[in-house]
């Protein structure tokens, strides 16, 4: 009897086992609600043969077997609602209901906290980016969207109560931003001054009453003048499913309320849109004035119809590193607004902007010193049309708010440039600096010299001559 018993589990297991390939045919997951790109059926020969085929094909059936949705949430009821535990690493399952953003504990428990310098270079890049857009006659604002358990996070599951430090990035860099002058729109303090609750149960995002507040504050700090909405009804709806809430549950997720808006948009697509989502968005509004240039992440989807409907032309960016001399030479727009979420910070230090460098007075007196310092000159993948004078300081002479210039000289006349300071995952004491190629055209070499600014007190860290012949 044991024995019949025991054939008759190893049946039914591969029977389970089979189920998933054997029905492929007819039920294969072509969908996901994951933040993921579903893998493509592999070939065996690409480009020759695909010595990683097995692998490829592994991957495939991973992401394509049948039944795959109904399978994770299935797994996700279970754990959630026997273990009160989340099955997937990029969601915490908090209490009530509520659902965060794994990205984001980083932030909330004050642990792998940014440093000073990091801090440092993240207000200069933004400080050089104002300049620039300022020079082109344009206004500038930053904002920063909180993570949600930066507001409300009396939802978090008790294993999270012990934080590492109570650092926290955005409190280091917003002083920083104000003594740089940067205009800067404060949506934590905003956020906190509500009584209710402005991001959804189930996202990561604001609900669209957040996002109106979020938009007001941006333009009562551009000083246009604009709809408040105040006389639009808004409709409550319990129509909403959350982007963590369809990860989590691609199958059985439970709509929540939300905020909607009746009002008749005047504006229209310009570029191809198929959602909010998309990297590139153009929008047009006969009836309104100006021109908006905003580069958001995906907390600015709830934020383009409002804007949209404001500006004359807007442009929706998602693209990073911002391409900012290409979009301003092209949509010469009035407003430049930066929309980045708290957990992404970082990314102005890690991946700063394409743009030209801003000149600077030439008439520094400066120390020629010995140092490690690299310097190194290449194309950019970014654009064929700059090169990229980039390089590690020698950290003897880096302290935390040390500014970096970079001098060139063609044909016996100097220029001083900014550069913008660099982290990466060896440190935070890089540079980098784009020009554009047609500035040297006639030459074929330039003299560079790198200089560092420790309160006034300028080195010359790196000087060299560099042929640039190759790269016309």
């Amino acid at each position: 009897m044991n024995k019949k018993l025991s054939i008759i589990f190893v049946f039914v297991c591969m029977v389970i086992c089979i189920i998933p390939f054997a029905s492929m045919t007819y039920f294969r997951t072509d969908s996901t609600t994951e933040n993921k790109k579903l893998k493509e059926l592999p070939s065996v020969y690409s480009d020759g043969l695909n010595v990683n085929y097995l692998n490829n094909i592994g991957e495939y059936f991973e992401d394509h077997f049948a039944f795959r949705n109904e399978m994770v949430d299935f797994d996700s009821l279970v754990q959630s609602n026997i273990f009160s535990v989340s099955n997937m690493n990029t969601i915490v399952k908090g209490k009530n209901g509520w659902l965060y953003y794994s990205d984001t504990l980083d932030d909330y428990l004050g642990r792998n906290v940014l440093s000073k310098r990091c801090i440092y270079n993240i207000s200069n890049n933004l400080s050089i980016i104002q300049k620039y857009v300022e020079d082109k006659g344009a206004d500038f604002v930053l904002t920063i969207a909180p993570n949600k358990n930066s507001l409300y996070d009396e939802n978090m599951p008790y294993y999270y109560s012990k934080k590492s430090s109570n650092k926290k990035n955005i409190n280091m860099l917003i002083p920083l931003l104000k003594s740089k002058k940067i205009n800067y729109t404060d949506l934590f303090s905003l956020f906190k001054k509500q009584d209710e609750i402005l991001y959804l149960k189930r996202d990561s995002h604001w609900n669209n009453k957040g996002a109106l507040l979020v938009y007001n504050e941006i333009m009562n700090n551009l000083n246009r003048e604009h709809n408040d909405y105040s006389l639009v009804k808004s409709v409550r709806t319990k129509t909403e499913y959350g982007d963590l809430n369809k990860m989590l549950y691609p199958v059985s997720a439970q709509p929540e309320w939300n905020y909607f808006y009746k009002y008749d948009y005047g504006y229209r697509y310009i570029s191809k849109t198929k959602s909010v989502e998309d990297a590139w968005i153009e929008t047009k509004n006969d009836s309104a004035n100006g021109k908006l240039l905003m580069f958001r992440d995906s907390f600015g989807n709830t934020l383009l119809p409002f804007f949209a409907q404001e500006f004359k032309s807007a442009y929706f960016s998602k693209v990073t590193p911002y391409p900012i001399d290409e979009y301003m030479e092209s949509y010469n727009p009035d407003c430049v607004v930066i929309e980045k979420v708290e957990r992404n910070i970082d990314e102005f230090a890690y991946a700063p902007p394409l743009m030209t460098g801003i000149a600077v007075k030439n008439n520094m007196t400066v120390k020629k010193v010995k140092s490690n310092t690299s310097l190194a000159v290449n194309n950019t993948d970014l654009s064929s049309s700059y090169l990229a004078i980039s390089g590690v300081i020698d950290k003897k002479f880096v302290k935390t708010n040390t500014n970096i210039y970079v001098s060139v000289t063609v044909n016996g006349n100097k220029t001083t440039y900014i550069a913008f300071n660099i982290s990466d995952n060896d440190g935070d004491n890089g540079y980098i600096l784009y020009l554009p190629k047609d500035k040297f055209m006639s030459v074929k070499s330039i003299n560079i010299d790198v200089i560092t600014d420790n309160n006034g007190n300028l080195a010359n860290v790196k000087s060299s001559n560099i042929d640039i012949g190759k790269f016309k």
